[in-house]
C-alpha cells in the first residue's frame, strides 16, 4: 500500500491535497508532459487538476469523493514523476 511518504518531497500536502510544479522550460514540452499525465490519469480513472503554461505544468491531485489525499493519489503522483523523469523535466522545490 502506497502512503503519502512514498511520494517525493517536491509534492506538497495542503488541505487535502497533493501539489507539485514541474520546469518544462517551454510549451511544447509541457504540452507533452500533461498529455502523457492524460493518457496515465484515464488509465487510472484518476484525474488531477493540471495547469499549463509557458515554462511550467503545476499538477493537483486530490480524492474528491473522499475529500482526502488517498492511494490513488500517491500512485499517480508517481506515475507523473516518472513521466517527468523520462522527459528529463526538473520539480520545483
Amino acid at each position: 500500500m502506497n502512503s503519502l511518504f512514498d511520494v517525493s518531497p517536491h509534492w506538497s500536502s495542503e488541505n487535502a491535497k497533493l501539489t507539485a510544479h514541474f520546469n518544462t522550460e517551454n510549451f511544447a514540452t509541457g504540452l507533452k508532459f500533461v498529455n502523457l499525465i492524460g493518457a496515465s490519469a484515464e488509465e487510472a480513472n484518476h484525474h488531477p487538476d493540471i495547469l499549463l503554461t509557458y515554462g511550467f505544468v503545476e499538477i493537483t491531485l486530490t480524492s474528491h469523493d473522499v475529500g482526502e489525499i488517498t492511494d490513488r493519489d500517491v500512485s499517480l503522483a508517481n506515475i507523473i514523476d516518472a513521466h517527468a523523469k523520462a522527459l528529463e523535466i526538473s520539480a520545483k522545490a
